[in-house]
């Protein structure tokens, strides 16, 4: 017997808490749309954003661009960081590569990988006229921390540190897309690699997730940017994480749907 629509979403406000029921609200679950139309909404970011372990087609971004009437492009790569990586095989996918790509219209160092999800994000982003891009999302964090990526100083400009890869590629995404609203998305709690309590232990070399998010909300400033700190607005944490996760890290259908409805959100409200 098939559950009705209340009781489906009084099931998942329940799992995320008392707390996160205002930030769904009824208009969401009715099916209703916000009333922007038009425009491009592209999603560079991990596997969090390509939808890896979701069922949802496109993940987030096509469920951001159904509920605001603009098209989606979903460039995100799992295993992704904003610079450089531990393992220097993803560096090509990192967002320091892909700004650079997009700014010179050269793929060649994105090279095919026989990933179905890599390729796919590859082929959107070879695709995209950016000139027509009107908003850009950053979901970035997550794996700096799992990897243990160093957070480097405000003034950093190098793939080296993470504030750097983000200024750096803010400052490429801006030259290309000079009117594109930009903003960043921090990642919501997660465990450490070894599952264990991110708020107790940091990562192998002494940082704790909520400071990779720090950074993030410290570049979005340096850069008068907007950042969406889902880290402490999206009602997730170490309680709940899992009713909405697949594996505790990579969001189920109803992490999916909790993400684009509050980037959607975001992007609704205008500058």
């Amino acid at each position: 017997m098939l559950e009705s629509p209340n009781m489906e979403r009084r099931a998942f406000l329940k799992t995320l808490g008392i707390g996160a029921a205002g930030l769904l609200g009824t208009a969401f679950w009715a099916g209703s749309r916000n009333t922007m139309r038009g425009g491009c909404y592209l999603q560079l970011g991990t596997s969090i954003s390509a939808g890896t372990g979701s069922t949802h087609g496109g993940a987030a971004p096509s469920i951001i661009g159904e509920r605001l009437g603009m098209f989606a492009i979903n460039g995100a790569f799992p295993g992704s960081c904003a610079g450089q990586h531990k393992f220097p095989s993803l560096d090509p996918v990192s967002l320091y590569a892909i700004a650079s790509s997009i700014a010179s219209g050269d793929w060649s160092a994105q090279k095919r990988t026989g990933e179905p999800v890599r390729d796919s994000s590859l082929g959107n982003l070879q695709a995209t006229n950016f000139s027509g891009v009107t908003h850009i999302g950053l979901e970035y964090g997550a794996n700096e921390f799992r990897y243990d990526r160093p957070i480097g100083s405000d003034d950093d400009v190098g793939r080296e540190t993470f504030k750097g890869a983000l200024n750096h590629s803010i400052a490429l995404l801006r030259k290309s897309c000079p009117t594109a609203r930009i903003f960043l998305i921090t990642p919501w709690w997660l465990p450490t690699y070894d599952d264990r309590d991110s708020d107790v232990y940091p990562n192998e070399v002494g940082v704790f997730l909520r400071d990779y998010v720090a950074a993030m909300l410290r570049v979005a400033e340096i850069n008068r940017i907007q950042c969406l700190d889902l880290f402490s607005s999206s009602g997730v944490g170490k309680a709940n994480h899992r009713a909405l996760t697949h594996d505790g890290v990579h969001p189920n259908n109803w992490g999916v749907l909790l993400r684009a409805m509050l980037i959607s959100s975001l992007v609704s409200k205008g500058v």
